[in-house]
C-alpha cells in the first residue's frame, strides 16, 4: 500500500493538489491538521484514495475528531495533530497514547519539522511529515506489517 501523509498545508491548495498529483496512485492520505477545509476540498477531488483527516489547532470551525485509528496492511496508525499531546515539548504522551491502543505507528504535525523516530523501549514509530506549506510532506510505502518511510517535497 501506498500512504501520503500530510500537515500544516495552512491554506496551501496548490501544494495539496501538486502532491496529490504527484502521488496518484496512493491507496491512503492522512491529513494531520491546519488546513482541513483545503484537505476537504481536495479530498472530493481525489476519491479513489482513501482519505483519514483530523483537526488541528488552526481548524476552529472544524467538527472532525483531533485523533484517528486506521489498521491498513498489518499495521494500526494513530494520526493526530499534536497539540494535545505536547509534541512540541516531547512524545512522551503521545507514545504512550499509541501503546494504550496497540498502535504500532504515530502520525502527528503541529511543529512543522520534519521527523522520524523509533521508540524502541515502546516499539512504536513516530512521524512527522512536517508543513505542506513549506513543501514536506511523506509517503509509506507498506507490505504485510513492514514498511518504509521517504520524506519528500512538493
Amino acid at each position: 500500500m501506498k500512504i501520503i501523509v500530510y500537515s500544516d498545508s495552512h491554506g496551501c491548495r496548490t501544494k495539496i493538489r501538486h502532491m496529490l498529483e504527484n502521488e496518484k496512485d496512493a491507496d491512503y492520505c492522512f491529513f494531520l491538521g491546519d488546513g482541513i477545509t483545503e484537505a476537504q476540498d481536495m479530498a472530493e477531488n481525489y476519491p479513489h484514495i482513501k482519505h483519514i483527516m483530523v483537526k488541528g489547532n488552526c481548524d476552529f470551525h472544524s467538527q472532525r475528531d483531533t485523533v484517528a485509528y486506521k489498521y491498513i496492511d498489518g499495521l494500526t496508525f494513530v494520526a493526530c495533530h499534536g497539540h494535545e499531546f505536547n509534541v512540541k515539548r516531547w512524545l512522551t504522551d503521545l507514545t504512550e497514547h499509541t501503546r494504550s491502543v496497540r498502535g504500532n505507528i504515530a502520525l502527528y504535525g503541529h511543529t512543522h519539522v520534519q521527523s522520524t523516530y523509533y521508540d524502541g523501549a515502546s516499539g512504536i514509530f513516530h512521524l512527522n511529515p512536517g508543513s505542506l506549506a513549506n513543501g514536506q510532506y511523506s509517503v509509506i510505502t507498506t507490505d504485510k506489517g513492514k514498511f518504509d518511510i521517504e520524506n519528500k517535497i512538493a
